[in-house]
């Protein structure tokens, strides 16, 4: 997430210095409002063994950037982790701070690990009063995941290419629901094609570059869309197919917090892991 810092960066870090006495680990992330997700998400990766007091979101990546720069691997002895979304920054070329403390999400952002089947299905559960297996016969929930997946997929890299030439302009930041048709629950292609038509006509080489970034998906991510998506539209497309489907109604907040709550936390071992060798390295 590389946009909006609604606030000054040296009064988030003068917060930082306030507050890091607190913790037993200082961590530092982009989104402001997450902060209960990540602490959800820590407590159930080590097992609420692991104690944070506070987690700091500096509204977007330049700012845990700068965090980093101002205070390094640790606030007193104390070790900082610094959490940042995959965004499009390998596809992109992007400079990367090379630090084990610095860590990059491997997929878009933090809520890409969050569509998961089983914690999907369980969420229904509870609100359609089925069995999981029932619900799955309804909901078919593989190929609604693969469908959400490939129907996204050209947009996103579209996406990129919009980032390469036009880096102020909205794009990942465009509201998921505008691709989303209303009536059916499912994505509307039309509203995609209308948006990859007006950056053809708009970029002179974009042939181009649709083929070059289309090889930099299938070569750096292995053509892997569940780390070219962001999080948000997976989310919006699978809340809306399901109501859709099941005739149910439930709020997509609410949805989204029994995910995090329940999604395979093995998908962030990777995390966990990395996290345990700073730790240690102080221990």
């Amino acid at each position: 997430m590389e946009e909006g810092l609604f606030y000054s960066e040296d009064a988030l870090l003068n917060t930082v210095l306030f507050l890091s006495g607190s913790n037993e680990l200082n961590i530092f992330v982009e989104d402001e409002y997450k902060e209960y997700e990540y602490e959800n998400i820590f407590n159930r990766l080590f097992a609420y063994k692991l104690v944070i007091n506070n987690i700091f979101p500096m509204r977007g990546k330049p700012g845990v950037k700068k965090a980093f720069k101002e205070y390094g691997a640790y606030i007193d002895n104390k070790p900082s982790i610094y959490i940042v979304d995959g965004d499009f920054d390998v596809i992109m070329e992007k400079e990367r701070i090379n630090h084990p403390n610095f860590i990059y999400l491997d997929r878009y952002n933090i809520e890409s690990y969050y569509a998961d089947k089983g914690a999907t299905l369980r969420f229904m559960s509870g609100k359609m009063k089925k069995r999981q297996m029932d619900i799955n016969d309804i909901v078919k929930y593989d190929n609604c995941e693969t469908y959400t997946y490939q129907s996204l997929q050209e947009l996103f890299i579209n996406y990129i290419i919009a980032q390469r030439v036009f880096p102020e302009e909205k794009n990942v930041g465009i509201p998921p629901h505008t691709y989303i048709d209303s009536a059916s629950g499912e994505i509307d292609y039309q509203k995609i094609r209308d948006y990859i038509d007006q950056l053809k006509t708009r970029i002179v080489n974009y042939s181009e570059l649709y083929i070059f970034y289309k090889e930099r998906f299938q070569n750096c991510l292995n053509g892997d869309c569940s780390k070219l998506i962001c999080g948000k539209y997976i989310l919006a497309c699978l809340a809306c197919y399901l109501r859709k489907k099941t005739n149910t109604s439930f709020k997509e907040d609410d949805f989204r917090y029994y995910l995090v709550g329940e999604f395979d936390i093995k998908k962030l071992d990777f995390l966990k892991n990395q996290v345990l060798d700073i730790v240690n390295r102080v221990a």
